[in-house]
């Protein structure tokens, strides 16, 4: 029974630069517009500042408002700093615009990364030409911090990959015991793996509770947002025996305090946590 309620680092200037091509093109939201007759030009200044941000990723104003209606939804609430050539990729409406954003995106990327590594070249240069016999940073100093950004970047790597792993209306199945500690945070983390594929969303199912009461009961207790159960991102349940019959199809899972199955066309499949990151 349910009861559904780039970045790219350059060591420069004896710090690091992050460079985030997504809040450029959003900071223009905050630049003020000069304009003779406000009821007359309103309308045309917006719509020249949407097509200056649209020329930025190299669309036009109707792909960069089909964006803009992207980010009103699911995506925007699970990802609000994804850019507009990712975001029309992964909801593309055919292969030849996944394929266009997709040579835009690599393009973009190209570019940016050359212009990245030039002026780099002319730092190093300015530097020692100003500074001979001075280092230019401590590599031993630095160690921790590339090795940090480095667990980082596989991280996303391997959140990258798993994601490519599910496919659109699967259901990730998560069978709970009422005193599980850290569920809530693993929960979290597989609505992340689902960001932006449609019709996916965690199934909870506390294993011990009885009535409904008790499942809501431990939604309150282990501080379940309510707002994640909307759009069907996540459902609360009671175990009905349905756990018992998993483990009987998967002669290779034990019982745990927090077990994952992958729901597929009416299949259901055991998932190895650490393979999700848990």
């Amino acid at each position: 029974m349910k009861v559904c309620n780039k970045p790219w680092l350059v060591t420069m200037l004896s710090a690091g630069l992050i460079f985030s091509r997504a809040s450029f093109a959003d900071g223009l939201s905050h630049m003020t517009y000069a304009v003779n007759s406000p009821v007359h030009q309103s309308a045309v200044s917006e719509t020249t500042v949407l097509e200056q941000r649209a020329g930025y990723w190299s669309l036009d104003i109707t792909e960069y408002q089909r964006y803009l209606t992207l980010m009103e939804g699911p995506l925007g609430k699970w990802n609000a700093n994804i850019d507009p050539l990712m975001a029309l990729g992964m909801f593309a409406e055919s292969a030849q615009e996944s394929r266009r954003y997709a040579e835009l995106y690599a393009q973009q990327e190209f570019a940016f990364t050359e212009r990245v590594l030039h002026f780099q070249r002319d730092y190093h240069a300015a530097f020692k030409r100003l500074y001979p016999n001075a280092r230019l940073f401590d590599q031993q100093l630095l160690a921790p911090y590339y090795t940090h950004q480095n667990q980082q970047s596989q991280a996303r790597i391997a959140k990258r990959a798993m994601q490519q792993r599910f496919k659109v209306g699967d259901r990730l199945l998560v069978f709970v015991s009422r005193s599980c500690q850290g569920c809530v945070s693993n929960i979290q983390k597989l609505m992340g793996l689902l960001t932006g594929i449609p019709k996916t969303g965690v199934d909870v199912y506390v294993r011990e509770a009885g009535n409904d009461h008790d499942v809501q009961a431990w939604a309150g207790s282990h501080g379940i947002n309510p707002q994640w159960q909307e759009h069907q991102q996540l459902t609360l349940n009671r175990d009905e025996g349905l756990y018992k019959r998993l483990l009987a199809l998967s002669p290779h899972s034990t019982a745990a305090n927090f077990q994952v199955f992958l729901q597929r066309n009416q299949q259901f499949y055991a998932i190895n946590r650490e393979e999700l990151g848990l």
